[in-house]
């Protein structure tokens, strides 16, 4: 069942993305908020999942582009049936990539986002390398990350913060910021930064 929470595939994953979408339902509006996207800037999800965030996110900002970019065909499909409608108006395009594997020549993101993906990447510190590219210059990267299963502890959550801050700090981004909200099951950590 746990790799079904990494890489969602058939009916099982299917399931599996109505679960993260419903439980992640709070932090994902919570990461969103803290993003202050403007309408017209160019946005990239890593691990869009089921694409909620994707739909609130166009719902909101329609003349915003936003990118995702996943490893689960099946939450693929998910996202571009949820999504269809601003696929079809090319404001919307999902992409199948491990993070540390993806970079888009020639495009600039204003804004990057991750919530609960973050310790599923395989190469940390190459996916920092690549995020740091593709993002403009004063541009905004926000993790958010909420310790589930086994980690479920509250304590994890600072940990969490404490691990990204510095692979942040490495990959050279500056103005760290963290914040915290406790939502159940467990405290919830993001971590915001600049280019």
């Amino acid at each position: 069942m746990q790799r079904q929470f990494k890489r969602p595939k058939g009916f099982l994953g299917w399931v599996v993305g109505k679960v993260m979408e419903i439980d992640n339902r709070k932090i994902n509006n919570w990461s969103i908020k803290q993003l202050n996207i403007k309408n017209g800037e160019r946005i990239l999800e890593v691990g869009y999942g089921p694409g909620y965030c994707i739909r609130r996110i166009t719902n909101r900002f329609p003349r915003t582009l936003v990118d995702g970019v996943d490893i689960s065909e099946t939450m693929k499909e998910t996202a571009q049936k949820k999504n269809e409608h601003v696929i079809k108006r090319d404001m919307v395009r999902l992409f199948i990539r491990d993070i540390s594997e993806f970079e888009i020549e020639n495009v600039q993101y204003d804004r990057i986002f991750s919530v609960n993906n973050y310790p599923l990447w395989n190469d940390k510190k190459r996916a920092l390398s690549h995020i740091y590219n593709m993002l403009k210059t004063e541009g905004t990267l926000l993790i958010t990350v909420q310790p589930r299963g086994e980690e479920e502890r509250d304590s994890r959550a600072e940990k969490y913060g404490k691990e990204i801050s510095e692979a942040l700090q490495e990959a050279g981004f500056k103005d760290i910021a963290l914040s915290y909200k406790k939502v159940k099951p467990a405290l919830t950590v993001c971590v915001k930064c600049v280019k």
